[in-house]
């Protein structure tokens, strides 16, 4: 069974964004996850949402495109067996988690996704 785990978002200002999800979504609660002040909020009805400060590039990229929601994020016992049997996306790195694999992988359309390769909330999407 594949569960939904979060959605990220990248932002100007992470710290002020988690504040506007509060109001968005009428209450929550957010925590800082990582040194380079990436939060985890998560919404009364349980809606996960990882915000990461944008990249700020030195090079002629458009800023605007690096700002946004992007990379949804599930997680499944089995996941990298499960990827292997698809062959319309393409596997694009592998990281460890304290709780197991993650893996990352763009879709035929082009769109990013990762999935972690265990089913339990690990310590950073469980506030």
């Amino acid at each position: 069974m594949i569960q939904f785990d979060h959605i990220e978002v990248h932002v100007k200002d992470s710290s002020q964004y988690v504040l506007f999800l509060q109001q968005l979504f009428g209450g929550g609660r957010y925590k800082r996850i990582s040194d380079n002040n990436t939060y985890m909020f998560l919404s009364v009805d349980n809606l996960r949402i990882e915000v990461k400060e944008r990249i700020n590039y030195t090079n002629n990229v458009d800023l605007e495109f690096a700002i946004g929601f992007c990379l949804p994020c599930l997680r499944m016992k089995g996941a990298k067996q499960h990827l292997n049997s698809i062959s319309s996306i393409e596997i694009l790195k592998e990281l460890d988690n304290p709780d197991g694999p993650v893996i990352f992988f763009k879709d035929y359309e082009g769109i990013d996704w990762h999935i972690k390769d265990y089913e339990v909330l690990d310590i950073y999407t469980n506030i």
